[in-house]
């Protein structure tokens, strides 16, 4: 029998026209199959039927529906004669041998119709009987085909209710709400700067007017929070993928995705909070570009967590584990923090560029897998912040109608509290006046120190039982940048306004050496971490309990990225943390944490921070 054309298509038809266990077919062996036209009238019979509605609808041409009615006809005669033949056979088998060579009786008749039988009326197809065996079969083979083309083509697979390009979209998401208790030692000093106000408020006149001060003594009860999270990945193609994520905030500021929940039913804003490319060249080695997640293995000393990054970034792994146990992990990345103005001075004819602040960063990670799944994870990380370092500016005569001074591009783009601090512009004062007339004197502030920060962090993990494990962490920074003597660089007009010890004049660079005040800021930070449980219980009855001790001084680290939960955000302190988390449902959990913290430099600030989230996610 030669090959079929069609080969799902034909044994679906004769499935299809298989009413009561019955396939549509010629009579065996006596006359010619009839053609059945496609285009006609409706007929009774289904398999005609369905062939002009898939003619119809253009799935198959008209040439090979009348082929396909042909051929399924065809081979239908040709499967009867076959099982007739094969029954007839069997019933031979089974009557007695004839004896003294008599022939056997003709009783029973054979199961090959007489060849002479009258010929059908035009347009009658005969229906043949098909044993259940042979319908079983077909039905078996049918759905076998029909599944090997709905692969083949995308079309279908088996337990998917969609079509295959949609997996190249995933869609993910979480909610947390949050109750924040701020409490405030009643020790506190009540004439702590707001250095965050400060700067971002531009030129403010430090000298003569009223500065802002921290709220330190009044605590903040049960305030309502809440952060949604909505991200999206796009994979564009086996090497290449696009991220997207949205998130709340309450502002537009680096570190932090909570909204206040108390805005006087005013709608929240929205934010972009990732937007990137990844890009896997080889299954060892991807790239970042865009806005994305932290790349590197760090921790709230050194970034918060809900910190995204912009740029570059890129992480090779070896291929192979040295030794069967040992794996090695590089990453790097140039992230661009501020270009600065394109048009400064805004009202000078002569325009200037101001330095360009970066960040530019490595990080070696190795991680050892030894017996009994212990693991030990060790990196080195740098991190050279360029150019955010404030420089004092050349003399600034505002009085004449000036609007910006020299160095006003080196000021910051945030801070929240404790590095060091100093004046930058040399404000020249009106020398017509009068030395007795008070004159504004509107300030900026810059960074007094440098900031290149080495990170050592290790950590060694150790299975407990059911699938926990205790966990030991140690992360120790420096900043390779600080030096003491950058502090009075530019003499009493660029000296140091907080971070200051007791004694002296009260001036930090005070001319007369025996008399100034000790500048105390500090260069090192380290943070010390055992946990215990799941390191993330995301399903009912999973739980995780922590402590941590961080110490942190000045000017380890820009305080601009650090975590803005511990001290309230920022550097100059030291502290503990305690915290626990269970898992309620899958993918749902709550958590406590109470985070303690005090001054380490300069007048007295102590705060603790308590929270009580719900988390799910999707």
């Amino acid at each position: 029998m030669r090959a079929n054309r069609f080969p799902w298509t034909r044994t679906a038809l004769m499935l299809v026209g298989l009413p009561s266990g019955l396939v549509l077919g010629s009579a065996c062996g006596h006359a010619q199959a009839a053609t059945v036209p496609v285009a006609q009238a409706p007929s009774s019979n289904a398999m005609v039927n369905l062939v002009r509605l898939l003619v119809a609808q253009g799935t198959i041409s008209k040439d090979n529906g009348d082929a396909l009615i042909a051929e399924a006809t065809r081979e239908a005669e040709q499967a009867v004669i076959a099982q007739q033949q094969a029954a007839s056979a069997a019933v031979r088998a089974a009557l007695p041998s004839p004896a003294f060579g008599n022939p056997a009786p003709t009783a029973v008749a054979s199961a090959t119709p007489a060849p002479n039988l009258p010929a059908p009326a035009p347009g009658t197809i005969r229906v043949p009987y098909v044993p259940e065996s042979v319908r079983t079969q077909i039905r078996d083979e049918l759905r076998a085909d029909i599944m090997q083309q709905a692969k083949a083509e995308g079309w279908a697979s088996p337990g998917k209710a969609a079509p295959d390009w949609t997996e190249r979209f995933k869609l993910s998401g979480d909610v947390r709400l949050r109750s924040q208790s701020n409490l405030f030692s009643r020790f506190n000093s009540t004439q702590i700067p707001n250095f965050k106000a400060i700067v971002a408020s531009g030129p403010l006149d430090l000298i003569n007017s009223q500065i802002p001060l921290l709220n330190t003594t009044e605590s903040r009860y049960n305030q309502l929070q809440l952060r949604m999270r909505l991200g999206l990945d796009a994979k564009i193609n086996d090497h290449l993928k696009f991220g997207l994520q949205l998130a709340t905030g309450n502002d537009a500021s680096p570190n932090g995705t909570n909204v206040n929940l108390a805005g006087g039913a005013f709608k929240r804003a929205i934010y972009l909070q990732n937007a990137f490319f990844e890009a896997k060249p080889t299954s060892n080695w991807t790239i970042w570009g865009g806005r994305f997640n932290n790349p590197f293995w760090t921790t709230e000393s050194l970034y918060d967590v809900d910190l995204a990054f912009d740029g570059v970034a890129t992480e090779l792994k070896l291929p192979q584990r040295m030794f069967g146990r040992l794996d090695w992990t590089l990453r790097g990345g140039a992230f661009p923090l501020d270009f600065g103005s394109q048009n400064f001075p805004e009202t000078a004819n002569t325009k200037s560029v101001s330095a360009q602040k970066w960040l530019f960063a490595a990080q070696l990670q190795g991680d050892l897998h030894l017996p009994g799944k212990v693991e030990f994870t060790g990196a080195v990380g740098y991190h050279h912040f360029a150019n955010v370092s404030g420089r004092a500016s050349a003399p600034c005569a505002l009085y004449l109608g000036a609007t910006q001074c020299s160095s006003d591009p080196t000021s910051p783009f945030y801070v929240q509290k404790g590095n060091t601090l100093s004046f930058i512009r040399r404000i020249v004062l009106d020398p017509s006046l009068p030395s007795t007339t008070v004159q504004s004197q509107p300030q900026l502030l810059g960074l007094t120190q440098k900031f290149h920060v080495l990170d050592i962090r290790g950590q060694v993990s150790v299975p407990l039982f059911d699938e926990n494990r205790f966990s030991l962490s140690a992360e120790y920074m420096y900043n390779l940048g600080f030096r003491r003597s950058r502090a009075c660089r530019y003499g009493l007009a660029g000296e140091p306004v907080n971070n200051g010890g007791s004694g002296g004049s009260g001036n930090i660079c005070d001319t007369d050496l025996t008399k100034r005040t000790p500048y105390i800021g500090g260069k090192h930070g380290y943070e010390l971490t055992a946990e215990i449980g799941r390191h993330d219980p995301w399903n009912a009855g999973e739980w995780r309990a922590f402590g941590t001790w961080r110490y942190l001084q000045s000017d380890v680290t820009l305080d601009a990225f650090t975590g803005d939960d511990f001290h309230l955000g920022g550097t100059n302190a030291r502290g503990f943390i305690l915290g626990a988390q269970l898992g309620l449902f899958k993918n749902m959990n709550v958590q406590a944490r109470w985070y303690s913290a005090n001054e380490i430099a300069g007048d007295p600030l102590a705060i603790d921070v308590v929270m009580f989230d719900i988390n799910a996610r999707f």
